[in-house]
């Protein structure tokens, strides 16, 4: 080590000697706001907090040791209590209030309990984790927690898929279900995801009684863990669980098992180090297909996910060490699901043999066809999905005389909201843009596993008559129109990042935009604002802006859907361009179609970036 680095070292004050200086005074000078102080103080005294002090007294010391880094840290991990989103509560591990650590996950679990006492649900939780570094520490501590309030616990005591968790808080009649994930977020990140009794994550009412319950936790003091209280965490056999959720996953398959054996299809399957293996790969045996899985990503890695930029399948590189193994076994699919198992990506051969990837809309597009020409429809079945997914789904659906909710949130948490306001139906198929697909009514949340059988048996069908996934998206595009989706992510990190968004938001509402990538704004949804449909699932409102597009492209009428939205997990901002033709297209108008389509959509969203960008660089420093 240099001298020149010895000496800033020893120049950094220790907190001993700080709390004689007057600790609240130096971090005053930081620009830390007082309720940030008041909060950082007591976890550096309080016992509560022992556990997390090292790590934030070295942060503190850094900061106030001129470490510009250190205080941008400093000032994000205690910005007030982390938020439930659209998948929980999930953000950085470390010490702070606006992250996750074994504190805020107690105060979850305690928030949590009262919820569910104030509630009157049964006082049973069924718990569940994924393969991240912390995640088994935190489930168990999460179960102490609500054993110690008195609540029955039934743990799934190995990594299991998120699905499987909603499956089984409805089949075993628990009042609450907790995950320990972060979905596909980096390895630095870990969650908690909560499900109320029907087996769907919190929302409306059920949501906000359950952040006021978070913070009544978070202002009194945790009353400490009772290790007797651990009889009342029941560790399920993990054969009978795997094997009631196995079973409905196989139950969502809609074609014949003799026409799948006999298709000759070969696919390679990665779980991203996660826990997808555990599902998919037994609920595809009875297929027969020909199943190749990349044994380096079935690894859990300790949480690292070593061998990717990014466990999302989503993101087509997650899926590379899948294609050079389906390359070298000569297979026509890959498919991958995130780490806790409840979303899917998937690459697919062409007729010229390249490898290719199918976005989100395009696979549910494939799975809704395949199920509406091998299905059962039965007649109080229908389709659930969002704003933001492709129209070809409503179109599709409601050409199959079903009904077709397609104005949804983002979150499969407002599709189980239809299903608890509606238990007479039956979902034939549930999707969104962002690679989350649903089927039946026992899991009331996104299944990578029941989307991979529905994905695989689409391809197996088609391979056996010669055909790919893309020649199915194109018998569809002829009849219905064909269409494409694109999304732009804006990430904006910390306060300063959440600072940027809010700005982009107000000012797109402030001056509304009349014309967008030289389209004219017809109709502007603030979905801010009251909406009466009828169905409080539909009428939530969510920070969700909505512009229909439509002019003159070439002579033909053009239109598009642009919506903007901060994410509900991530540090960034979405933008969405949606467009389409009409249908009855032969090649030449498939091929116009195509053309004038994918103008629009890059056009519109390069304009829409744009513009979003110069209004979060016009907010003001903080």
């Amino acid at each position: 080590m240099a001298e020149a680095e010895r000496r800033k070292i020893r120049a950094v004050p220790k907190l001993d000697e700080l709390s004689s200086k007057g600790l609240d005074g130096r971090l005053e000078s930081l620009g830390v706001p007082p309720p940030s102080r008041a909060a950082i103080e007591q976890w550096l005294t309080e016992p509560t907090y022992a556990e997390t002090r090292p790590e934030l007294q070295a942060l503190v010391e850094r900061a106030l040791a001129g470490d510009h880094d250190a205080r941008a840290e400093l000032l994000d991990a205690f910005d007030g209590p982390l938020p439930i989103g659209t998948g929980g509560r999930r953000g950085l591990v470390g010490p702070g209030t606006n992250r996750i650590n074994s504190i805020v996950m107690r105060q979850t679990a305690q928030g949590l309990l009262d919820a569910m006492q104030r509630e009157g649900v049964p006082m049973r939780v069924a718990m569940a984790f994924d393969t991240r570094r912390d995640s088994h520490a935190f489930a168990r501590i999460v179960a102490q927690q609500l054993a110690t309030g008195g609540a029955t616990v039934l743990l799934i005591d190995e990594p299991r898929p998120t699905p499987q968790l909603s499956f089984t808080v409805r089949a075993r009649g628990c009042g609450a279900g907790v995950v320990i994930s972060a979905s596909h977020n980096p390895p630095t990140d870990n969650g908690i995801k909560i499900y109320g009794p029907d087996g769907a994550q919190v929302l409306g009412a059920r949501d906000r009684a359950l952040m006021e319950a978070i913070r009544r936790a978070m202002s009194t003091p945790l009353p400490e863990l009772d290790a007797a209280a651990d009889e009342r965490i029941e560790i399920l056999p993990i054969a009978e669980a795997d094997a009631a959720y196995h079973a409905f996953v196989r139950a969502q398959g809609v074609a014949p098992l003799e026409r799948l054996r006999s298709s000759g299809l070969s696919v390679v399957f990665t779980p991203l180090h996660g826990v997808g293996h555990t599902a998919v790969v037994p609920t595809l045996a009875e297929t027969g297909i020909s199943l190749h899985l990349v044994e380096r990503q079935c690894d859990p890695d300790g949480g690292r996910f070593s061998t990717v930029e990014s466990a999302n399948p989503e993101s087509p590189p997650s899926m590379d060490m899948g294609k050079a193994l389906a390359d070298e076994v000569g297979a026509q699919l890959v498919i991958a699901t995130d780490p806790d198992a409840d979303r899917l990506g998937a690459l697919a051969r062409d007729r010229d043999g390249a490898m290719k990837v199918i976005d989100g809309n395009r696979l549910a597009v494939i799975m809704l066809d395949h199920v509406l020409r091998h299905g059962p429809h039965p007649a109080n079945g229908w389709i659930l999905t969002t704003l933001v997914t492709t129209p070809l789904i409503g179109i599709m659906g409601r050409d199959a005389g079903i009904e077709v909710i397609d104005d949804l949130l983002v979150g499969f948490k407002h599709h189980a909201g239809m299903q608890a306001e509606r238990p007479d139906k039956t979902v034939i198929f549930g999707c969104e843009e962002s690679h989350g697909f649903m089927r039946g009514d026992d899991v009331h949340d996104k299944d990578g596993a029941v989307a991979a059988r529905l994905l695989v048996e689409a391809a197996a069908l088609a391979h056996a008559e010669g055909q790919t996934p893309f020649d199915l998206l194109e018998r569809v595009w002829r009849r219905h129109g064909y269409h494409r989706e694109r999304t732009e992510n804006l990430y904006a990190y910390g306060a300063a990042g959440r600072e940027a968004i809010a700005t982009l938001m107000a000012g797109l509402r402030a001056e509304p935009p009349t014309e967008i990538g030289g389209l004219s704004v017809v109709q502007t949804v603030d979905r801010l604002q009251p909406r009466h449909t009828g169905s409080p699932t539909r009428d939530l409102p969510s920070n969700v802006l909505v512009y229909e597009l439509e002019g003159q492209q070439g002579g033909r009428r053009a239109r598009c859907r642009l919506a903007v939205r901060p994410s509900g997990t991530e540090p960034k901002a979405k933008v969405y361009a949606l467009a389409g033709s009409d249908g009855g297209l032969d090649d030449t108008g498939l091929r116009v179609a195509r053309e004038q389509v994918d103008a629009i959509v890059d056009e519109v969203l390069a304009d829409a970036r744009a513009r979003a960008e110069a209004l979060m660089a016009a907010r003001p420093s903080s």
